[in-house]
């Protein structure tokens, strides 16, 4: 159609060319039908600024600095005129795009009704005119001034519109930008306090973004910024907890009845460090136990507002697990849940803060751990002199339901009282038998009675006879249901729960992979033991611990999600690997051991022995080993690594609370950062070293030696090798046991008092592309794997790699460095153990955060083919110069060529900031400094090369480059890197 038949026709129907181009202009924003259908809505159409709102009046907004034009809302020229839209809502999926000049901001949960700037107390995803370099914490789809882009994520379009969906669930938010998920937060939570509110600019405003049903707003910061397709989706309050509800069920439908985990309550009085949840029927009802206290600390027929976030279900960096005793049908605060032998409540333990840390005294309670059998999970432990089982179930009585607490009680010759719920408002029964307490009603079967007393709601057991079965009851309502004696007549007797149940997890068809074996020709190869990462049970295989039994042809396994397997069918070809899952719901299972084919796991809670009581291979009773450390309820808190030493003892070491984000610390427990070593028998725990931060793995030696590595961050400026002496002190100030004898003051101390001379001297700082992230260290024990017996392995889970490592004593200060052995994993190098079968290095490990790691998981044999590996042996640092040790001749030549070496240095600066810079050691500024190497000779026996190099001092990272021949003519060329404390004669 020419432009005068146009003209013609528009004239016809009464329009103008002009005309048409307004109608064309503000054609409104469409929803598609299903769109529609799913329950989108506009918040801005299209065409005019119907709905938008006026900060400045709360009126509608009138056109002026705002206009809609061609779909856009657009903000032409800055007149401080921020706006709203008209609904409000609680829980929503948000959707729109934004072009920007410079900065605005995207507005959430708005109180329309409050007075000052829009963003005072409002959430704001940032809107910037920037680059997808920019990630601070108010670039471009940041969190404002609380959390950033996570690098890699954020990607800018080239057309300038970018597109934003957020996600509100009960006050859980996610962001999206261009379709990458950039981050999530709960409003509310303990991150929220602690970390991400603490470290913003409103801290001093506790209600800061807590207002629930709000608006949504946008920003005018004075630059030009347009928006297209603002919509939302209302989401209901059931459709969000539906969906926590089908998680938290699945990780009971995972996990089998009992998850052990720490849970952060919403008062915190009532969080539980060493916490069990037990399942019933599912999970609508269920308990939570206290190994700390012994106690029940809440019960719950509606789900108990349990929440498993963070890691590692979720892997949330950041998160805790968390409960809400307001929801439980009763509920008790975490204190002493018995009461003491001397008749007192008062709480011993220490720790500061609330709730306070650890365990009873043993003489006191005693945790002995726990029996699982088909769906029933009995805990044992001992109160005084007595043993005790303590065992939940759901009842249905008629069509009521109720839990049951029986409590076997056994070798009782003194009278005991435990709690059973805190309370306030107690209405007793006749003999001490009922009580009404809230909600909740109480009924006593058995030889025990009611009381109340301090506001708690006591059980009495008297010492009538060495053995009894008491059982409470508690339903909600006025009076206890019809039928229930009957029903309690009926239950299993405890005694047949203690002797293992049903397979819980025996499949139709056997579990079987097969090993990959290598075909390359090098010294060491890699062949893979192929894990089953398609399993009946949907698992994850983050290997968190392995060890082999005493045949070498099979071994067992732990997962960092709590799983426990167990591996046969290791043998040269790896042709029918076999696995079993053993035992499932373990703390975050990051060390195994085997002694005498008996498993033990360690977990955040405790050493775990792993007792089969019926032959299935299965674990029936999780038997506590020893649990004498406190925990806490920090994210970021690992127990790393189990081993034995050539005693018998076991050796472990636990991580720090590092805050979110890795600046800092949260609650430090008296344990934190400890090198901590078990006693054979389990019956005795020994800090043996403090001041770490996140030692992922450590070692211990055929001689007693004991090392650690440490990961960077506040007082760890690169990560180290460690060897570890008794009252050792690895750096880090918050952790360590004997701060109050340093000058350098805790990471929170606003003095910031700093004497660089406290700095540890570890065997090596190793720079950040060797080893971000420490595993573990290991020796060879014999001449199997082609290295000589005692030669010391480290471990780097964060660059997935395998060093050897040397090391020399100066004026009894030790110091040494390490050389990569060149394979590729297939997860990280975390764990290590030698086959007492076939002589291999077998390397197991996960993928988390900070590491390169290809795969989750994966447990890979590194095998000596018998072909040479030409390496260095040591480096002996010498006033003047450089001894070098081979293991093989040299080609005179090249070894007495300056040239064939070249070496950078540099230093680095210990202190409560994240990690450091490398500097040169001439204190000139930032960087590494280039020695010069003026002279090289070889010795006599064609092993050794002394090199001469000008200026040679101390220097905590040395890297040295060497390019060499053997004898025969192969060339050799490979790094070292090395630290120098002291220089020999």
């Amino acid at each position: 159609m020419n432009n005068m038949t146009q003209t013609m026709m528009l004239a016809m129907t009464g329009l103008t060319l002009s005309t048409t181009s307004m109608l064309l202009a503000k054609q409104p924003v469409p929803l598609t039908e299903e769109e529609q259908v799913q329950g989108w809505k506009l918040l801005f159409n299209g065409e005019n600024l119907q709905g938008v709102k006026s900060w400045k009046t709360k009126g509608d907004l009138k056109e002026g600095a705002w206009k809609a034009v061609n779909g856009e809302l657009q903000l032409v020229k800055p007149a401080g005129e921020d706006i709203y839209f008209a609904p409000a809502y609680e829980n929503y999926e948000l959707e729109l795009e934004w072009k920007s000049e410079g900065n605005s901001g995207i507005l959430l949960r708005v109180n329309p009704g409050s007075k000052g700037a829009i963003w005072q107390g409002a959430l704001e995803m940032q809107v910037m005119n920037d680059t997808a370099d920019d990630t601070g914490k108010h670039s471009a789809a940041a969190l404002y001034d609380m959390i950033a882009p996570p690098k890699g994520k954020k990607v800018m379009n080239k057309d300038g519109w970018n597109k934003v969906k957020i996600v509100c669930e009960n006050g859980t938010f996610t962001h999206w930008f261009n379709g990458q998920k950039l981050y999530t937060y709960t409003v509310g939570d303990e991150t929220w306090y602690d970390t991400l509110l603490a470290n913003s600019k409103f801290k001093n405003n506790k209600a800061f973004g807590t207002f629930k049903k709000g608006v949504i707003g946008l920003q005018d910061h004075g630059d030009k910024v347009a928006y297209r397709n603002i919509k939302i989706r209302p989401i209901t309050a059931k459709a969000s907890l539906s969906k926590e509800e089908k998680f938290r069920n699945d990780i009971y439908k995972s996990n089998g009845p009992v998850v052990a985990t720490v849970l952060s309550a919403k008062n915190g009085a009532y969080d539980v460090n060493r916490g069990y949840v037990v399942a019933l029927d599912g999970g609508d009802t269920g308990v939570v136990f206290n190994a700390d206290t012994m106690q029940l600390s809440g019960g719950w027929l509606n789900g108990g507002g349990v929440a498993f976030k963070g890691l590692p279900f979720q892997s949330g960096h950041g998160a805790t697990p968390v409960w809400d005793e307001t929801q439980a049908l009763f509920s008790s605060k975490n204190a002493p849940g018995w009461l003491s032998p001397d008749g007192k409540w008062d709480d011993p333990r220490t720790g500061g803060g609330t709730p306070r840390l650890g365990k009873l005294p043993k003489d006191w309670a005693k945790f002995k751990g726990y029996y699982v059998c088909g769906k029933d999970v009995v805990f044992s432990y001992s109160v005084g002199e007595a043993d005790v089982l303590d065992h939940a179930a759901k009842l249905d009585v008629g069509s009521a339901v109720a839990l049951v607490r029986e409590l076997k009680f056994s070798r009782l010759k003194k009278a005991k009282t435990l709690v059973l719920a805190d309370a306030t408002d107690v209405s007793l029964g006749e003999g001490g038998k009922t009580a009404k307490v809230g909600d909740a009603f109480f009924t006593v079967s058995g030889s025990a009675a009611l009381e109340n007393k301090e506001g708690k709601l006591l059980l009495s057991v008297p010492a009538d006879n060495a053995e009894k079965l008491v059982q409470v009851v508690v339903n909600k309502g006025e009076a206890a249901p019809e039928g229930l004696a009957k029903v309690l007549a009926g239950l299993k007797p405890l005694d047949s729960m203690l002797k293992g149940g049903p397979q819980r997890y025996k499949t139709d068809q056997p579990i079987i992979t097969k090993g990959q074996i290598s075909d390359k020709k090098d010294s060491y190869v890699v062949d893979r033991l192929t894990l089953p990462n398609k399993n009946p049970f949907g698992k994850k295989l983050r290997v968190g611990g392995f060890d082999f039994f005493s045949d070498g042809k099979s071994l067992a396994f732990c997962t960092w999600d709590g799983d426990l397997w167990k591996a046969t069918g290791i043998d040269q070809d790896l042709g029918e690997l076999k696995y079993q899952l053993i035992a499932t719901g373990l703390h975050e299972s990051l060390g195994l051991t085997i002694v005498n084919d008996e498993i033990y796991t360690l977990g955040n809670d405790q050493i775990t022995k792993h007792v089969d009581l019926n032959g299935d291979g299965e674990t029936d009773f999780f038997q506590c080993f020893n649990n004498d450390w406190p925990i806490n309820k920090g994210f970021h808190i690992f127990s790393f690594d189990l081993k034995n030493d050539k005693d018998g003892n076991f050796w472990f070491v636990q991580g720090s609370p590092v805050r979110s984000g890795g600046r800092g610390f949260e609650r430090i427990a008296a344990m934190n950062g400890s090198i901590l070593k078990i006693s054979k028998d389990g019956s005795k725990l020994e800090q043996f070293a403090s001041g770490l931060r996140a030692p992922n793995g450590m070692g211990v030696g055929p001689n007693g030696e004991i090392t650690a590595g440490d990961n960077e961050g506040t007082f760890v400026p690169r990560c180290p090798i460690h060897w570890i002496t008794p009252g050792y002190f690895g750096g880090v100030v918050n952790t360590y046991n004997k701060k109050e004898e340093l000058k350098t003051v805790v990471w929170e101390d606003k003095s910031h008092k700093h004497d660089p001379s406290e700095m540890p001297k570890p065997l090596a700082w190793l720079p950040r592309d060797v080893d971000n992230s420490n595993g573990c260290q290991i020796w060879v024990p014999n001449d199997k794997w082609g290295m000589p017996k005692g030669r010391m392995l480290h471990c780097s889970y964060g660059t997935s790699s395998i060093y050897t490592v040397y090391h020399e004593t100066v004026d009894g200060q030790i110091q040494g460095g390490v050389v990569k052995i060149p394979v590729r994993l297939t997860s990280s190098a975390m764990r290590a153990r030698f086959n007492p079968a076939d002589g291999q290095l077998y390397v197991g490990g996960l993928r988390g955060w900070q590491t390169n790691a290809a795969e989750l998981g994966g447990i890979d044999r590194i095998r000596y083919t018998g072909k040479k590996f030409n390496t260095l042996t040591s480096v002996e640092a010498k006033e003047g110069g450089l001894k070098l040790n081979f293991n093989f001749k040299l080609d005179d030549e090249l070894a007495e060529d300056p040239e064939s070496y070249a070496i950078k240095a540099a230093n680095i600066i210990w202190g409560r900031e994240y990690g450091t810079k490398e500097y040169k050691i001439d204190g000139s500024g930032e960087g590494w400094s280039k020695m010069e190497v003026t002279d090289a000779k070889l010795s006599d026996d064609g092993m050794s090369v002394f090199i001469k190099v000008k200026d040679l001092k101390p220097v905590h990272e040395l890297k040295l480059d060497i390019d060499v021949e053997t004898e025969e003519g192969d060339e050799v060329f490979f790094p070292t890197w090395m630290t120098i404390h002291k220089l020999g004669k």
